[in-house]
């Protein structure tokens, strides 16, 4: 009888804990999604609530003092944000815009310091956002940190050594932060490509392994010894 209700109790705990474990898994993606929404809502509104406060107070409207009125002004910067960066296009295309942004840009790069920041951010974006221009080009396993053992990279690039033998560039993130990582240069027949997409690769970076795919097959591509593109 002391062994049944002991087994009893232990089954409760049991199941306590299952279904704490799958609330949690089902709560969490939606708690993470509302703070980067309410982080970027308020970074992106934020940016232009001062330049509406001081209209404000121009006007001799006074200034908020609830949660209210700070979630009003926050939407307004938000919406002015979006307008600012819409007329900001429209400047940015035409001749006489063109001409005033490359002058800046010329200071800019010619600014010691500043410059290697702008540079390196510049190319980064245009990297990512160009349309036809894939940051992330294939998925591969590759043999880091140690031979044996394989982690996930990206190839995002290729060079040449002494003008004379091609390597790839593989970014190695880190989980669950794949912002942060290791970039290595390998030869072709360093790496294996696998049948990962690059939003499954995420998944997998993101979840420490939960969500990896059931299966992933990987295999050795033949050496290409051309030259790399420039683009």
């Amino acid at each position: 009888m002391e062994e049944k209700k002991l087994g009893m109790v232990a089954q409760f705990k049991k199941d306590v804990r299952r279904r704490m474990l799958t609330g949690l898994l089902l709560i969490l993606p939606v708690y993470v999604t509302y703070f980067v929404v309410k982080f970027l809502f308020g970074f992106v509104g934020g940016t232009l609530s001062p330049v509406i406060k001081k209209i404000l107070q121009f006007y001799g409207v006074a200034l908020p003092r609830s949660s209210l009125d700070e979630f009003i002004i926050t939407f307004l910067g938000l919406i002015l944000t979006f307008i600012s960066l819409y007329f900001i296009g429209i400047f940015a295309a035409n001749f006489v815009g063109k001409s005033i942004i490359t002058y800046f840009e010329n200071l800019l790069t010619k600014t010691p310091i500043v410059k290697n920041i702008y540079s390196s951010v510049k190319q980064i974006i245009h990297s990512v956002s160009l349309p036809g221009k894939q940051a992330f080009k294939r998925v591969v396993l590759v043999d880091f940190p140690k031979e044996g053992t394989k982690s996930i990279g990206f190839v995002t690039g290729a060079t040449q050594y002494n003008n004379e033998k091609k390597f790839i560039s593989v970014f190695i993130p880190t989980t669950p932060n794949p912002t942060t990582g290791f970039l290595i240069f390998v030869t072709e027949n360093d790496v294996m490509d696998s049948n990962l997409s690059v939003e499954e690769a995420f998944k997998t970076l993101f979840s420490g392994g939960v969500l990896t795919p059931k299966d992933i097959i990987a295999s050795f591509k033949t050496a290409n010894n051309d030259t790399p593109s420039k683009d």
